[in-house]
């Protein structure tokens, strides 16, 4: 005996207007658990009208269309008469949804940080973090008062795709995102692009420091939207760059103070409650104060023994350098001392401290100067590996 779901209309004023459309998938899986199958189909034809390049949304639509159908068309009549390119894109679809779905929500974040957030001087107007895997941006302010407690406010929390190869870039067309601390250079506006990056780009420093120390390639890995054919892109699809829905990224454009704003990438974030002390930075700060009281001291030898012989800086060692690095120094010592604006982590095969200082006794007419030092640790100790501009 033939048979076929049958859905009750639903008026459309019940459906709710969303201002992103990752909120009426939520809406249709939930109604889809509650067995409101008119409801869900109702939504989804909502979707379609109200974000018609979003193809999950086509997807989901098209598939509650065929199961309401006398013959529904079967998963695997499709697949034996699909292409490879087809099936595949499917398979990119899917993995979307469920990122979507799985995220962490909003309101259990209230309160947690960045684990590799050590510190954050009132300064920083903003600082980002990804977990590529879950395909999330998170973008916060800094509320840091004056006691230095760090207080961070999400204001922004989104889908983003990553690298067709995941994360971990070590080479020039390698299709992955780098792990790292990178911080944001430069916004390029979308009509001075091609399409492909959509409402514009916010360019980040990849290769740092110790990218370039560990012999890595590649360049132009950039925060930026997406194509207009498209609202996002498969979590995994990108040549390396982290990309955002092209509304996002206009959101992004328009903040203000958003330059040498810390980006940090990570496979997997972890979070901390807010005003904690990450363990890494509590090791780490003793060696960070010595280094910058023996920085304002009057022994060569005491302030040398900070620094790695793995120092690298424009490809040359730290004997080239040595002699500026004192005489930077030696100038320090008739002057303010450096402020400490941001204290970063990150952790791959090696443990890293990235510290952003300003000089404030070497100010131009525009822009404070800044001074970016990266450290690792070498038997149990921490060691300067970079120390230069930003």
């Amino acid at each position: 005996m033939r048979w076929s779901l049958q859905f009750d209309p639903v008026a459309d004023s019940g459906v709710a207007i969303a201002k992103d459309p990752e909120t009426l998938v939520r809406q249709i899986y939930h109604h889809l658990g509650e067995g409101e199958r008119a409801q869900a189909l109702a939504t989804a034809n909502s979707l379609t009208i109200q974000f018609p390049n979003f193809q999950l949304g086509q997807l989901l639509y098209a598939d509650l269309l065929n199961i309401s159908n006398h013959q529904p068309v079967q998963d695997a009549e499709w697949e034996s008469q699909a292409q490879p390119s087809n099936l595949r894109r499917l398979e990119q679809l899917v993995l979307e949804a469920r990122r979507r779905l799985t995220g962490t929500a909003t309101e259990a974040l209230q309160g947690q940080v960045p684990s590799s957030v050590a510190y954050l001087a009132n300064q920083q107007p903003y600082i980002a973090a990804v977990d590529a895997s879950r395909s999330r941006l998170y973008w916060f302010a800094n509320r840091t008062g004056p006691d230095g407690v760090l207080k961070l406010e999400l204001l922004k929390e989104t889908y983003i795709s990553v690298g067709i190869n995941g994360v971990g870039k070590v080479k020039e067309g390698d299709g992955k995102t780098p792990i790292g601390v990178y911080f944001i250079q430069k916004s390029l506006p979308g009509a001075t692009l091609p399409d492909l990056f959509g409402a514009g780009a916010l360019t980040l420093n990849y290769p740092n420091a110790v990218d370039t120390m560990r012999s890595k390639t590649g360049s132009g890995i950039w925060l930026h939207g997406t194509p207009s054919a498209q609202y996002s892109r498969a979590p995994e699809s990108t040549d390396g760059c982290v990309v955002l829905s092209n509304p996002e990224m206009e959101n992004l454009l328009a903040l203000d103070g958003w330059r040498m704003t810390p980006v940090i990438i990570a496979n997997k974030l972890d979070w901390i409650p807010a005003g904690q002390v990450p363990k890494t930075y509590a090791d780490f700060k003793p060696r960070l104060d010595q280094w910058l009281s023996d920085r304002q001291g009057a022994d060569p030898e005491r302030l040398k023994a900070h620094y790695s012989p793995r120092f690298k800086r424009a490809a040359m060692d730290l004997e080239h350098w040595w002699p500026k690095l004192l005489q930077t120094a030696a100038q320090q010592r008739k002057a303010k001392p450096l402020e400490v604006v941001s204290v970063l982590h990150w952790r791959d095969d090696e443990e890293t401290m990235v510290v952003t200082m300003s000089d404030p006794s070497l100010k131009d007419k525009r822009q404070a100067v800044f001074l970016r030092t990266y450290w690792q640790k070498e038997s149990g100790q921490w060691k300067l590996v970079y120390e230069g501009p930003t």
